[in-house]
């Protein structure tokens, strides 16, 4: 091909096309610059990695995440990522432009000489990559500024795609700086000489080719993986990830130049052997096959270490069961469920992945949200009151226990007096039967409610209401019911307290029915931290006895104005209660480990420190008798899982929490004895809402 013939050749449209159309169909000897860089520079990775994550590492859904590490250390672990990222780019494109320019003149030059060509430019090439930096930061702090000035994200995304356009030509730098031997400096402003009268469509090409169509295809790709199963996923991003990393570089190089050269040959004053102008003159061999297994090895390599997982990592599954403001399930009446901090109240798990959530908030109705499969697909909602019939009036709480047959049981109030629902999935409806369980003589919202089953298949209520309308004590009232109906509530008056609020929030009242149809109730106090237990000696409770494990603290300056928190109960099989709770004194989540079973002598574990806003723990028994603690950590950051047996107790991180976890978390055990956590995830953006999430850690409990 002669010069004028390559000057007419370069002068051609379509270079979008044609340049893309120039990497795909020499990929193999484009992509040999990033396989010679980024092979070795993986293995690092890896190897950093794996030496660094140690127990900050999980595999969730398949996938390594770093859930455990604070805001710092991930901060550190992508700013350090990033840096080699672009510091290796900013060898690997300049010497992948100089092959796509290279073969686009006829000549094949070596990678091993490009790659020493952009090694002895490095200093430019970072300089380049700055000003971008630079450029970047511009234009998304205009964006920014706009969005707020106007409140609307649409002039904002016009102001950031316009700057970004005109900053696009900006590319065409890197072959100047290459081929040609300018400054930084000077290769931009020569880059922007060579698009003048021509910035639109350049800028266009650019954008198309450099940005919009690889990011199109990585989405794709994702599209493509996300309905594989997560070991599946895993492997095919080892895989496809690598691929992607190194072909994109490829297409874009030679995207770059061919406008560059295509500017260069409609420069009125350009001579022919401009075109070649900074070439070098070689002969490439031809890429030996022997080469790719090893430039793929590391992504098969992280993909098997994700997959055996031989480091022992926490695996977790978790899914994101509705989002959003107005999150709704259809169900029985005409209502929306919309997920707020205060609404999650229990979880109850069933045969075959089945999950009962039961929420309900201060002017909504209680509801059982059923997931008939473990990614809550199959969902249905039961209103346990009519929605149409709520009024704007703060309602009494909802206490709710999951039934033999599947059921739950859910107390309605009507009007003053207390009574129990059956929800299946759909509907909720009086148990058929039923009796006034209590009557609240005060306002509803003033009585406490709490309710479990008992082991034979009947229920134990405790309820707290006030001795007079208008003042007194509390009286803990104590029902056990011999049916899932409770048609022949049996109560017996347990404790006489000091008054405290039963409003909506975290569980201040909780009961659990321990070995020989015992009852075991619990209430915390809000305003001075003090946990009373309230435990009766026999089925019948003719002596019940009250004990105070956790003394009250003095009066708070701040009582009512700091989030209050609540407790959980569960009894084990020898009779003795175990409790988690927030401390009012200090917010540290812990343990209160009964060693009697009317809780007389206790010991109490400090899992870890704590702060204001973080949710109330939750509380179960493994089949092996183990205690496991779901509770925020101190920087409300994480969910972790703490497994304690005799006295000592292990927490593991298993989840990362965006915005806030609500001020509940709710936890059971699945039909594999595994712990099953939910949770309220706040998400700031890109609208304020709440997400129910439910985190299954799978290798803690074996």
């Amino acid at each position: 091909m002669t010069r004028i013939e390559l000057v007419e050749r370069m002068r051609g449209s379509g270079v979008l096309w044609r340049g893309s159309l120039d990497g795909v169909r020499r990929l193999v000897p484009l992509a040999v610059p990033g396989a010679l860089v980024h092979a070795p520079l993986s293995g690092f990775v890896l190897l950093l990695m794996v030496v660094w994550a140690g127990r900050s590492a999980a595999v969730v859904d398949g996938r390594l995440d770093l859930i455990g590490a604070s805001g710092g250390e991930l901060l550190a672990w992508t700013v350090t990522l990033a840096v080699l990222v672009v510091l290796a780019q900013a060898v690997v494109f300049p010497a992948t432009v100089v092959l796509a320019a290279g073969l686009l003149v006829g000549r094949r030059v070596p990678p091993v000489v490009a790659l020493r060509m952009a090694a002895r430019r490095f200093p430019a090439m970072f300089l380049l990559v700055v000003l971008a930096f630079v450029a970047y930061t511009a234009i998304v702090a205009a964006g920014s500024s706009v969005l707020v000035v106007t409140g609307r994200e649409w002039p904002a995304t016009v102001v950031m795609v316009v700057l970004g356009l005109v900053a696009m030509p900006g590319l065409l730098a890197v072959p100047s700086v290459m081929l040609h031997g300018c400054t930084a400096p000077g290769a931009v402003v020569r880059a922007y000489r060579l698009v003048r009268y021509r910035e639109l469509p350049t800028a266009c090409t650019l954008a198309l080719g450099v940005v919009v169509v690889p990011v199109a295809v990585a989405r794709a790709a994702e599209h493509a993986l996300a309905p594989l199963p997560g070991p599946l996923s895993t492997a095919g991003w080892a895989v496809a990830g690598t691929v992607l990393a190194l072909a994109v570089t490829p297409v874009q190089a030679a995207v770059v130049a061919r406008q560059f050269l295509h500017c260069v040959a409609w420069r009125t004053e350009t001579h022919d052997e401009d075109l070649e102008h900074g070439v070098p003159a070689g002969t490439a061999r031809p890429v030996r096959a022997a080469l790719w297994p090893v430039v793929l090895a590391p992504g098969l390599l992280f993909g098997g270490i994700v997959l055996v997982n031989p480091f022992g990592w926490t695996e977790v599954t978790e899914t994101v069961v509705s989002g959003g403001e107005d999150s709704e399930a259809r169900g029985s009446g005409a209502g929306t469920l919309s997920f707020r901090p205060w609404e999650l109240r229990s979880a109850h798990a069933g045969h075959d992945g089945e999950l009962k959530v039961v929420v309900d908030g201060l002017y909504t109705a209680g509801g059982v949200l059923t997931c008939g499969d473990p990614s809550c697909e199959r969902a249905g909602l039961a209103w346990a009151d009519d929605v149409a019939d709520l009024s704007d009036k703060a309602r009494n709480g909802y206490a709710a226990a999951r039934l033999p047959d599947g059921r739950m049981a859910v107390t309605t109030w009507s009007g003053p007096r207390l009574r129990v629902s059956h929800c299946g999935t759909f509907a909720c409806a009086a148990a058929p039967g039923g009796a006034v369980v209590a009557e609240a003589r005060d306002r509803p919202f003033h009585a406490g409610v709490a309710m479990a089953v008992r082991r034979d298949g009947g229920l134990v209520v405790a309820f707290a209401d006030r001795e007079r309308a208008d003042d007194g004590d509390d009286l803990v009232t104590l029902i056990s019911c011999a049916d899932a109906a409770c048609s022949r509530p049996e109560p017996t008056e347990a404790a006489r307290l000091a008054p405290a609020a039963y409003l909506h929030g975290p569980p201040v009242l909780a009961v659990a029915a321990g070995p020989g149809g015992r009852r075991v109730a619990a209430r915390f106090d809000v305003v001075t931290g003090q946990i009373h237990v309230i435990s009766c000696a026999d089925a019948g409770c003719r002596r019940p006895r009250v004990t105070r494990p956790v003394p009250p603290y003095p009066a708070r300056d701040d009582a009512g104005l700091r989030q209050e928190t609540g407790l959980t109960l569960a009894v084990r099989a020898d009779g003795r209660p175990v409790i988690a709770y927030r401390d009012v004194r200090d917010r540290a989540a812990k343990l209160l480990d009964c060693r009697t079973p009317d809780c007389a002598r206790a010991d109490v574990v400090t899992l870890d420190a704590g702060d204001t806003d973080l949710a109330t723990p939750a509380l179960v028994l493994d089949r092996a008798g183990r205690i496991l603690v779901a509770f925020q950590n101190a920087e409300g950051t994480r969910i972790m899982l703490a497994t304690c047996t005799g006295g000592r107790c292990t927490s593991t991180p298993v989840a990362r929490i965006r915005g806030g976890a609500g001020e509940t978390l709710a936890m059971t055990l699945d039909d594999r004895g595994r712990p099953v956590i939910v949770w309220l995830d706040y998400d700031a953006a890109p609208e304020p809402g709440w997400e129910l999430v439910i985190t299954t850690p799978l290798n803690l409990t074996n």
